[in-house]
């Protein structure tokens, strides 16, 4: 598989937007014992203005290396590129809890160096601590085989949510790869897409919210 390319969306994209962002408001639910969403407002006639405090976890997001290494690079080391390119949107069911290669479509392999897994097992603003489908290291790890520099999962982790030991955490860090969490992706069928993923720069931060989304190539790569 050819490194990530931006790709040329002009010409090759068809469709419209996606957004697969999980909208951010005070009520949305954040990893037990992570800060919570607040929204602070000063209102003047003519005039608002607006501060936060949060979890930089919140919401859809990106994982960068310094959250399970503390040696390595924020969001600001890494590549953009990463972030930005074909993607591949695919299905693995509800209920595998971690799941393995095993479960992934018959003869299946990534199309794209980017891969966004739909498992619809973490509704829109559902409790965080309920059970949902992580991945496996083995998972993580066949994929980077097959040449995958970004995974995405529409869930709060990479990871199920009982994982004491974060092995799809660390296989995403050991094989330096990129993770986004907490995508919605229930209305987006499978297949081919543009992605737009860019973090928010917070230089030093091991993670930052993130608004994805995705144009339809309407065919194959």
């Amino acid at each position: 598989m050819a490194p990530p390319d931006p790709g040329d969306f002009s010409s090759s994209a068809s469709g419209e937007w996606i957004d697969i962002s999980r909208p951010v408001h005070p009520q949305i639910p954040v990893w037990p014992g992570d800060q919570p969403y607040e929204l602070h407002q000063v209102r003047e006639p003519g005039y608002v203005e607006s501060f936060v405090t949060t979890t930089c976890h919140v919401g859809t997001h990106l994982d960068a290396p310094l959250h399970f290494d503390d040696r390595a690079v924020g969001v600001e080391g890494v590549p953009v590129e990463l972030c930005v390119g074909p993607a591949e949107v695919l299905l693995i069911p509800p209920g595998v809890g971690a799941a393995t290669p095993v479960h992934l479509p018959p003869d299946w392999t990534p199309s794209a160096p980017r891969v966004l897994i739909r498992t619809d097992s973490h509704p829109l603003d559902g409790v965080i601590g309920r059970e949902f489908t992580g991945l496996s290291a083995e998972l993580v790890n066949w994929l980077a085989d097959r040449g995958v520099g970004l995974i995405g999962i529409d869930t709060p982790s990479v990871d199920v949510f009982k994982s004491d030991d974060h092995p799809a955490h660390h296989a995403v860090l050991a094989r330096h790869l990129i993770a986004i969490e907490g995508l919605w992706l229930d209305e987006v069928e499978p297949g081919a897409y543009h992605l737009i993923a860019l973090p928010i720069l917070l230089q030093g931060a091991e993670a930052a919210p993130v608004r994805a989304i995705l144009k339809p190539l309407g065919g194959q790569f």
